[in-house]
């Protein structure tokens, strides 16, 4: 075979060899660089079917990963090494699917709608209470506080006509017109009028009325006590859930001061440095009368 012929097939391989390796390297940086440019980032969505009032907690969302091209508005997006239940906390305003992004929209608060019947627990009511400034601790009383609830009304005792004088006495002494208790611990506030959430600036509001969530027994309790004394609400510190079992008598208006008190002792007093007995137990024998200071 001539010399040249195969020097020019030699050089032909060669150049077929060199535009197959130049192709390949071209496609498949192309290729590389294209896959580099599909960015993917965490998109929360729901485990598993979540109902309407839930309040989100571990387990009921994770991270998926969601090409970042393709991210909606309202989409809750990962922020470094976030946990799901920290990315998103609250009650739900509406059924959220398996598998279904969990939306900002979705929540309580930044959605329309009766977001008080949403909140509530179940087997948990809503009831209104009547208040004015000093009821509502100057309106710094807002949505998701706990408060207790304090009944002030009047109470008349008055003791048979024949009772001894002490038992009047007695009741002069503790109870004039007026009695207070706490009828309710640990209340939650839903909302203050028509507010369910508090607004962004904070701002003191007072209201005219404060609806509170509690349960079906507490709401009958509660019905009641609007109609016999007015009511009053007492704020708690936050984290204070603890329900403390009253041991103390019941405050009323005799009992707040001790002025009667001190006044009757002191007159017991002038009575005893002066030799007048009261309560004297008198007994006959025949025409003889024996007089016994009764103890």
């Amino acid at each position: 075979m001539n010399k040249n012929i195969l020097i020019v097939l030699g050089g032909a391989v060669l150049v077929a060899v060199l535009v197959a390796m130049l192709v390949q390297v071209t496609l498949g940086g192309k290729k590389e660089k294209g896959v580099a440019q599909e960015t993917k980032v965490g998109v929360l969505v729901a485990t598993k079917d979540l109902g309407i009032g839930r309040e989100l907690k571990e387990g009921d969302t994770r991270w998926q990963e969601w090409p970042k091209s393709s991210v909606f508005p309202g989409a809750v997006i990962r922020q470094e090494d976030q946990k799901p239940e920290k990315a998103l906390e609250g009650r739900l305003a509406r059924d959220i699917a398996k598998g279904e992004p969990v939306v900002k929209s979705a929540m309580l608060g930044q959605s329309k709608g009766n977001m008080v019947a949403a909140s509530l627990e179940p087997g948990q009511r809503a009831m209104a209470i009547e208040v004015s400034a000093s009821s509502m601790v100057g309106g710094f009383i807002g949505p998701g506080d706990f408060v207790d609830i304090i009944m002030t009304y009047k109470e008349s005792i008055r003791a048979e006509d024949d009772a001894h004088p002490e038992v009047n006495k007695m009741i002069e002494l503790n109870l004039d017109k007026l009695a207070t208790e706490t009828i309710l611990q640990n209340v939650r506030v839903l909302a203050v009028d028509q507010r369910a959430e508090r607004p962004e600036d904070d701002k003191i509001k007072v209201g005219k009325t404060v609806t509170v969530s509690v349960g079906a027994e507490d709401a009958e309790r509660l019905s009641l006590a609007s109609e016999l004394g007015e009511l009053t609400l007492a704020l708690r510190a936050v984290g204070d859930d603890v329900l403390i079992d009253k041991q103390w008598p019941t405050v009323s208006d005799a009992r707040l001061t001790h002025m009667g008190d001190e006044i009757y002792k002191e007159y017991e007093k002038i009575q005893n440095d002066a030799g007048v007995r009261r309560n004297i137990v008198r007994i006959y024998s025949g025409e003889q009368v024996t007089a016994i200071p009764a103890r």
